[in-house]
């Protein structure tokens, strides 16, 4: 008993030494952007949120303690009271964006003569989507459509067009990616498509955006008028825009681990950055009389500077290129002022920054991969640094191995949310990066950036030869990459309690630097094992009453499926290899048996009748009148609550909205007539 008595103040004394060395260090501070996006993934599951006064009042009360507290030298109390500021703070800026830029929606479907402005377009390879923000007030501020024929019309230009507009719609599956959430924080409250090609009524303007659009779209001409198998893939590199990569190479990307490439983030902005750094540099330090008088440290870290927010114009300014961004500019004023230049610090400048001016971007798959990756990598780094043995390594082991821990780290960082958002994995990721990224980096983009530099010359012809050279070995390799795995990469729907773990326990692991940091791989390890044990639900039901999908015994199977995109979602739920169409269909219905019940899918009333005492599940997009069956979805239910996910052994049922179409950019479905 004395032993026992005696080690606990001893573990005390050593849990209170990992504490000082952290708040010495100031690590604790940098969990304050992660609580801050967690404040804005509170308000965002339980909007709508109490107005917004009331949360600025809460916000100021709790800074205010803090405060207090830290001037009184309490130590815990104001640590938890800077932390809900910091959550307060992030559902504060959640919920003011979406009183400031949030769509007005659209709430049934309606055919209209349209005339407006458009302020964005993205070409594809059968047409393209515009948005327009339309002249009449009594549509959203901004509709996006797509346009299967004619001319894309150029940013800033007026047109004319029939279009056939619809409400934004939720995820297919619950817990799935909900496109109607950030169409509606980037003010697009309808989508749609064109009734032929948009006939322009006036020239574009002469505004930043437009003349910015104008150049993107004349290099992206440029790059696919030099032809090249991969034009396309060179295309979304140089300018952001994805719509012209084929569709065989992108899945080849994705399915390898090599799917980064395509999201223009700190590798490509430091490639573009710090190629004109040390270009400039190099040649400023070949002329004596600039060498010896100025810093040319400080003048290609300007230069840098410069081209690196010109890229950012260029690439369209995604989330991940943003926080790029960010990042390059606290690094390159870093060196202006002779400070180290990457640190866990400007991660979390970066972070707070964008959590301010897009804070619904925490809860996109882009932003949670980005800074997932970059924290882990930073954090893997500051450790390195602090060893001895990168030292003792010859070069070519230290730039290898550094590719092969940059790809390990980054890879098992991104997996919690691949896994969550897109339920699949990259089993071969660490091969195709290791194989493929030095050829992306010293080969693809180098020529890249210098066909960029030679197009006002019209000298891009060679550089974009080379580059595409370069990336027709990326994409081989990715391409056998991907076929190394198969479909062993499907993991299916996993749960957000288990990613939500699993990522707690790697931050806490990349951000902490004492040895208590170890105590982050616990819950990693058990948020891995819940997602890994979580069991697979049965039913998969779409909101339009239309679509569904079941586990059987013979794999998964679709029941009238309303086109490809439905089936797709409900093949990666299950992580299915393929959900080909089954059941016993007549033209009332369809009946789908599985091992602890069958769902019907009912088109008539009388099949609905017929099957409600033989069906575990029915579902219909009509009425359905008083019914026996375990579950009954009908009309009512499917436009309240929307997308079904069931479980059958043991029952159970899960919504995509369960408290009905709360949120501001949920509009139920319309009633049929």
């Amino acid at each position: 008993m004395s032993l026992a008595l005696h080690a606990a103040p001893q573990r005390f004394t050593w849990l209170a030494g990992q504490i000082a060395h952290e708040r010495d260090f100031g690590r604790f501070a940098l969990w304050l952007p992660i609580l801050a996006a967690l404040g804005v993934a509170l308000a965002e599951r339980t909007a709508p949120m109490p107005p917004l006064p009331w949360m600025i009042a809460t916000a100021g009360l709790s800074a205010a303690l803090w405060l207090t507290a830290s001037l009184r030298g309490a130590a815990l109390s104001a640590a938890l009271l800077a932390g809900l500021t910091a959550v307060s703070l992030g559902a504060i800026s959640f919920e003011a964006s979406h009183h400031l830029y949030g769509a007005k929606m659209l709430t049934r479907a309606t055919s209209v003569s349209l005339t407006g402005r458009v302020v964005a377009a993205d070409s594809r390879a059968a047409g393209g989507r515009i948005v327009v923000a339309p002249d009449d007030p009594a549509l959203p501020g901004r509709v996006r459509l797509s346009v299967r024929s004619g001319t894309l019309p150029a940013v800033g230009s007026t047109i004319a067009v029939g279009a056939r507009l619809f409400p934004l719609r939720g995820p297919t599956i619950p817990g799935g990616y909900d496109p109607a959430r950030r169409l509606h924080f980037d003010g697009i409250g309808a989508t749609g498509f064109t009734y032929g090609a948009p006939k322009i009524t006036a020239p574009p303007d002469k505004t930043l955006r437009a003349r910015l659009a104008a150049l993107r779209e004349m290099v992206g001409d440029r790059v696919m008028a030099a032809g090249g198998e991969h034009a396309g893939f060179a295309r979304a590199l140089l300018t952001g825009a994805r719509g012209l990569i084929d569709e065989t190479t992108t899945t080849a990307l994705r399915h390898s681990g090599l799917g980064h490439i395509l999201a223009i983030s700190g590798l490509h902005m430091g490639l573009v950055a710090g190629g004109i750094f040390a270009v400039v540099r190099l040649c400023l330090a070949l002329i004596p009389a600039i060498a010896l008088r100025f810093d040319t440290r400080a003048l290609a870290a300007i230069a840098g500077l410069c081209a690196g927010t010109l890229y950012l114009g260029l690439s369209g300014g995604a989330v991940a290129t943003q926080r790029a961004h960010i990042m390059l500019s606290i690094a390159l004023l870093a060196v202006l002022l002779k400070r180290p230049a990457l640190t866990m610090r400007a991660v979390a400048v970066a972070g707070t920054l964008l959590i301010a001016l897009d804070p619904v971007a925490v809860l996109e798959p882009g932003f949670q991969m980005s800074f997932l990756a970059v924290i882990a990598l930073v954090g893997t780094y500051e450790a390195w640094s602090m060893g001895r043995l990168r030292r003792r390594l010859p070069f070519l082991v230290v730039f290898f191995g550094g590719v092969a821990l940059t790809a390990l780290v980054a890879g098992a960082a991104t997996a919690i949310p691949s896994a969550y958002h897109f339920q699949r994995l990259a089993p071969f990721s660490l091969l195709a990066n290791v194989a493929a990224m030095p050829i992306f980096s010293m080969l693809a983009m180098p020529a890249g950036i210098v066909a960029l530099a030679a197009m006002p010359f019209g000298l891009e012809a060679l550089p974009l030869a080379v580059m595409d050279f370069a990336l027709g070995i990326v994409v081989w390799i990715a391409a056998h990459v991907a076929a190394l795995g198969g479909d062993g990469g499907a993991v299916g729907l996993v749960p957000a309690g288990g990613a939500l773990l699993a990522a707690a326990g790697l931050l806490f692991l990349a951000i902490m630097t004492a040895r208590w940091r170890l105590f982050g791989v616990l819950p990693i390890v058990a948020g891995v094992v819940w997602m890994a044990a979580a069991p697979p639900p049965d039913l998969l039901i779409a909101a339009d009453g239309k679509s569904a999908a079941a586990r059987t015994p013979a794999g998964v199977r679709v029941l009238e499926g309303s086109g490809n995109y439905p089936a797709d979602q409900f093949r990666k739920a299950f992580g299915a290899p393929a959900a080909p169409k089954g059941g016993q269909c007549d033209a009332d219905g369809c009946v789908l048996k599985t091992p602890h019940g069958a769902l019907s899918m009912a088109k008539h009333p009388r099949a609905a009748l017929e099957d409600c005492h033989r069906a575990t599940v029915v579902v219909s997009a009509n009425a359905l009148p008083r019914c026996p069956a375990t579950l009954v979805l009908g009309r009512a239910a499917l436009t309240q609550k929307g997308a079904a996910m069931v479980w059958l052994s043991p029952f159970a049922v899960r919504h995509a909205r369960p408290n009905g179409p709360t949120k501001p950019w949920h509009v139920p479905l319309p009633p049929r007539r």
